[in-house]
Parts: structure tokens; C-alpha cells; sequence
């Protein structure tokens, strides 16, 4: 397991986006969050809201990160069925039933065809982050050059947020940038 899901900047980022998503999300909503890693998203978001959501699926293209997710997301999934973490590739979604897609890890990915694929109405959170350095650890392969750039890469029919933070270290840090809005 990588332990970074748990650092300092990919925490406070996600408590950011579950402030701010939070005040966007439909009653009874099924989620699905692309790049999900650990999913450690799906049990923030059931940990501070577990009425506000029908399910969530964290859909992750590394083999390895499946049963991890499943442990941190036991509860749920032993509860009541509520978090389903698949292997997948974010391109090759399908959306049928779904009101909410999360992508925390655009930059990951090597182009926005996963954008595409989400049907017109639907509930899209984007956060993504000021690095632009595609090698080892940040390995970024669609770099994002602010929430303007990421505007005109993922354009929406209505913008609910949009906003920056800083993940600040002293001598050093960087951006995330999140938008909410309707697709």
C-alpha cells in the first residue's frame, strides 16, 4: 500500500471537495469516482454523510489498489452493499443510473476522452492539481495550468464552484484545483 493516499495534501484536498461537493449532490445519488485509487474518497464522503448516498463505485486501472479499497470501505460494504471499488479504465465507463462522477487524478490520465463519456445533467467534480512533471512520483500526463485552463478542458453547462487551495510545505507547495458543476 502506498501510504501518500493518506498524506497530508490528498486529505486536505479531499475534505475540501467534500465540503464543497456536498452542498451539490442529489439525495439518493449513485457516484462513481474514476481514478479512485484506495477510495479513500467514497469513505470520506459515506463517513460524514452515510444518508446521502444510494452507492458508490471507485473505479481504479491498477489491479493493485482493488482489495486495499475493499478493506478501507469494509463497513459500507459489508453494511448495506453501498461502495463497489472495480478495476476499470476511466475511458471505458458507463454511466447508466449514475448522477455524480468524481476525478481526482485528471492529470494521470492521458487525454479527457473520460469526459466525453459522461451524459449531459450530470453532477461532475474535478480536482486537479498545479504539477506539471510527468516523471516518477508525480508522473502528470495531462497537466493543468489552472481552473480557467480546466474550464476549457471540461466544459459544463453550469458551474456550481470553482476554486484553488494551496498545499503549502514553506519552501515548498503547490495548487488544487477543484470545479463543480453540471455537465
Amino acid at each position: 500500500m502506498n501510504f501518500d493516499s493518506f498524506s497530508h495534501g490528498q486529505i486536505k484536498s479531499k475534505l475540501w471537495l467534500c465540503e464543497e461537493l456536498e452542498k451539490h449532490i442529489p439525495k439518493n445519488s449513485n457516484v462513481k469516482i474514476l481514478g479512485s485509487w484506495y477510495n479513500i474518497l467514497a469513505f470520506m464522503l459515506l463517513t460524514r454523510n452515510p444518508n446521502n448516498y444510494n452507492s458508490i463505485e471507485g473505479i481504479d486501472i491498477n489491479p493493485d489498489v482493488q482489495s486495499i479499497a475493499d478493506k478501507i470501505c469494509n463497513y459500507w460494504i459489508a453494511e448495506n452493499q453501498s461502495v463497489k471499488n472495480t478495476l476499470g479504465d476511466a475511458n471505458q465507463v458507463e454511466y447508466t443510473d449514475t448522477q455524480v462522477v468524481i476525478n481526482c487524478s485528471p492529470e494521470h490520465m492521458d487525454n479527457t476522452d473520460w469526459y466525453k463519456k459522461v451524459p449531459e445533467g450530470t453532477v461532475v467534480c474535478i480536482q486537479s492539481i498545479s504539477i506539471n512533471d510527468p516523471l516518477y512520483p508525480w508522473l502528470i500526463t495531462t497537466p493543468h495550468y489552472g481552473v480557467e485552463d480546466m474550464k476549457t478542458k471540461y466544459p459544463m453547462s453550469a458551474i456550481n464552484y470553482s476554486g484553488q487551495i494551496r498545499i503549502d510545505y514553506g519552501s515548498w507547495g503547490y495548487d488544487r484545483y477543484m470545479l463543480i458543476g453540471i455537465k
